[in-house]
């Protein structure tokens, strides 16, 4: 498929099998639920259809037990005319540390062999040392190689320095250039003068791919269609908005009649929307309060999926009342990180810290190995400059690293390949990225399993503890501890089922 992308027409990659359910229903849509409307969406005539990587790779394997690769597979059967696209997280791949050379390659190569057609490729740090590696591989392949700009806002982050990575994106050989906007924080009029930078001194097709958080994301792309960009990432009504992108009919229907139309069918779109809108209904246990349009991400830069983590992780320290000062202390850790774009895994980095300074009471009392790690520069180059005073407390006077981060690393795949005693690439690379959730979805996989050892020795400490806990504890404590255990132990019983579906 070559690029088809001259003239004025606006092409659409729509998000609904990937990123639209990843920002809304916390990456659980089912590959028979896509099989579903396969069919139909392969009709629709998109530009391409992102299906793939980001957090779809471990959510597979860790809460649906399937196989990532055989979605493509099946999926590329039901879709044989529509472009598949996935998102590359550089040297990071779909994981949250950096891989040997070695992965990044064979993983670029396999994924291709199964059906992906478009790389986006993107660094956390916007540190294109960590692209080089995984765009060779995606050119070797004859794949599209598209290079991602992680876009944010902060003193150090000018218009023009977006333009300089996009430059060394270019020279390192990407075909087209994506504006990541994963919060939602490209203003139209910045997205205008963006663009027309991006057309006149890089010279490659621009795609937009921005979230509805902030409210702003469908002007963005207006004003950025008018600047010259040819590519924007919509997702099917049913999963736009909020955390998400904006609507595919939407923009269908305003470019219907212009230089930009997409020549789409609107009714079709509609019927298909409809088979969504049924299909969210059964996942409204992944529904999250925090995926709406929320203004504050202007003054926070949190991405929805980032919001709902830090929730998650106070709520489990009994601490969801901070959460007011946990988002003020964000953009502090932020500034004093150097100013990482917040994107995977910077921010959750960022965030976790955040979380930390602020249930310990103490600033960087507690500073996970992450953190130390992005001080010592081995995610990258930091844009910013590190706060003294906290790189001392994390690293003491250890030298930061100079040279590319996977330069550290020797070759992964020999030890994978022993430790698994078998060929299949597939199933080593799963193990290489995610090892425990691997060999548990390999154990699945076969009909073996060890949830129901796990439930048993829930119900174990269950029963121990009560013992302690009917003896020391007020009289109704004890009971409201004990409910609150077996409900876990159910849910772990519970499970067993949800895994083998």
């Amino acid at each position: 498929m070559g690029l088809d992308l001259k003239g004025n027409t606006v092409r659409i990659t729509d998000t609904i099998f990937r990123d639209a359910h990843q920002s809304l229903i916390a990456t659980r849509m089912r590959t028979e639920d896509m099989e579903a409307l396969a069919a139909q969406v392969d009709k629709v005539g998109f530009w391409s259809v992102e299906m793939w990587g980001g957090a779809t790779f471990d959510t597979c394997m860790r809460f649906l037990r399937e196989d990532p690769w055989q979605r493509i597979r099946t999926l590329k059967r039901l879709m044989p005319r529509t472009r598949f696209q996935m998102l590359l997280r550089g040297q990071n791949i779909v994981g949250y540390r950096h891989y040997a050379d070695d992965v990044v390659e064979a993983f670029v190569e396999t994924a291709h062999r199964n059906g992906i057609d478009v790389f986006r490729i993107f660094d956390a740090l916007n540190d294109t040392r960590n692209l080089e590696t995984a765009i060779k591989a995606v050119k070797r392949t004859g794949a599209v190689a598209e290079g991602a700009v992680s876009y944010t806002v902060s003193p150090v982050h000018t218009l023009e320095y977006f333009v300089d990575v996009a430059k060394r994106l270019r020279d390192l050989g990407c075909d087209t250039l994506a504006i990541k906007d994963m919060a939602g924080l490209l203003s139209p009029y910045d997205a205008e003068k963006l663009v027309k930078m991006l057309c006149k001194k890089v010279g490659l097709p621009v795609h937009l791919h921005c979230h509805y958080t902030s409210g702003m994301a469908s002007a963005a792309y207006v004003k950025g269609i008018e600047a010259g960009a040819r590519l924007i990432d919509t997702a099917l009504s049913a999963f736009a908005l909020g955390t998400s992108q904006p609507p595919t009919e939407t923009f269908v229907a305003m470019l219907k009649g212009t230089k930009h139309d997409t020549g789409l069918d609107l009714e079709l779109l509609a019927e298909i929307n409809d088979g969504f809108r049924k299909i969210r209904n059964s996942y409204s246990e992944f529904e999250s309060s925090f995926t709406g349009v929320d203004s504050d991400v202007l003054l926070y830069q949190i991405p929805g999926g980032m919001m709902s983590n830090l929730a998650k992780q106070l709520k489990d320290q009994d601490a969801l009342e901070k959460m007011p000062e946990v988002l003020k202390e964000v953009p502090r850790v932020r500034a004093e990180l150097g100013y990482p774009p917040l994107v995977t895994p910077t921010s959750q980095i960022v965030g976790t810290q955040a979380a930390v300074n602020v249930i310990s009471g103490e600033r960087y009392s507690v500073i996970p190995k992450e953190t130390k790690n992005l001080i010592r520069g081995l995610y990258g180059r930091s844009v910013g400059p590190i706060d003294p005073d906290v790189r001392l407390k994390a690293i003491g006077n250890e030298e930061i690293v100079s040279v590319r981060p996977a330069d550290l690393l020797e070759p992964e795949l020999p030890a994978a390949r022993k430790k698994l005693c078998t060929d299949n690439i597939e199933d080593i690379l799963s193990y290489v990225l995610f090892p425990q959730v691997a060999e548990e979805f390999f154990m699945a996989r076969k009909g073996e399993s060890n949830d129901d050892q796990i439930a048993a020795v829930v119900t174990a400490l269950v029963s121990r503890l009560m013992k302690g806990a009917k003896a020391k504890a007020p009289v109704g404590k004890a009971e409201a501890v004990q409910q609150n255990l077996w409900s876990y132990a159910g849910r772990i019983h519970a499970m067993r089922g949800i895994w083998r579906m």
